[in-house]
């Protein structure tokens, strides 16, 4: 296998519809952001729109997935494979290309590119704009019917391709926000409600003050009376013992005792 160079690529015009001889690349072809798109939500932005006019731009959030369309329309040599990727500039802002790397001997038909926003920023994507990449290489052989690309060609972001990506996808960012958000509606909630909550714990601590001094004062009523007449109880025990067992007075006319 030996990939074109950019000498070969400008000799094989018919491999790029409208071929542009200024978006050769060292040994690539630069391909641009064509009309149609698709990129998921995370609720935070508009519904994902499918159209893009001409110098449009839109941005994919932080953590999202898209698909974006080449404008232009390539032919792959049966003798041929090609290699897609995003251009350095456009990596370096976090977009990341998720979808397949080669495309089929055979094909004919627009790009389809699967990106992933990977960084804490917005991606500004403008339609005409050079992101793509593709590089061209020769196979040892011409391939025959039964090793080109027989599948549909792509022309447009069919929904099919779509089905089951328009739930909103909360990014780590997107989250984050929502968080943040909530504590701060929280945190005004609570200083609202700051004022009625003092008076509550005031209303409560009365309460329960005027609950212990009730107790405490049953207590006093009910229990002291008890406690004075069993102390009166046993100091009359202990007198009456303390008679019983003190020495008798000597009466007069008794004899005196030894």
């Amino acid at each position: 296998m030996t990939f074109w160079s950019g000498e070969k690529i400008l000799k094989n015009k018919d491999v790029v519809e409208f071929f542009d001889e200024g978006k050769v690349d060292a040994n690539a072809y630069n391909l641009s952001m064509g009309s149609y798109y698709f990129k998921t939500s995370d609720g935070a932005n508009p519904a994902p729109t499918a159209i893009l006019k001409e110098n449009e731009s839109i941005f994919i959030p932080p953590g999202q997935f898209a698909f974006l369309l080449s404008k232009e329309t390539i032919h792959i040599p049966n003798g041929a494979m090609a290699f897609i990727s995003m251009r350095t500039g456009i990596k370096f802002q976090g977009l990341i290309n998720v979808s397949g790397f080669h495309v089929d001997p055979g094909y004919s038909g627009k790009l389809i590119y699967a990106v992933f926003n990977a960084s804490p920023s917005p991606v500004l994507i403008s339609e005409g704009a050079a992101i793509f990449k593709i590089w061209f290489a020769d196979l040892d052989r011409e391939s025959s019917s039964d090793f080109i690309f027989k599948g549909k060609a792509q022309s447009a972001i069919s929904n099919d391709l779509v089905k089951g990506m328009s739930r909103e996808i909360y990014s780590l960012q997107a989250l984050s926000d929502k968080i943040r958000d909530l504590d701060h509606r929280v945190e005004k909630e609570m200083s609202a409600q700051k004022p009625t909550i003092d008076n509550l714990m005031l209303v409560w601590g009365t309460i329960v003050m005027g609950v212990i001094g009730a107790l405490i004062l049953a207590l006093l009523t009910f229990v002291l009376p008890s406690l004075w007449s069993a102390g009166q109880w046993l100091r009359s025990q202990l007198e009456t013992r303390q008679q019983a067992t003190a020495p008798q007075a000597q009466r007069v006319g008794d004899p005196p005792k030894n």
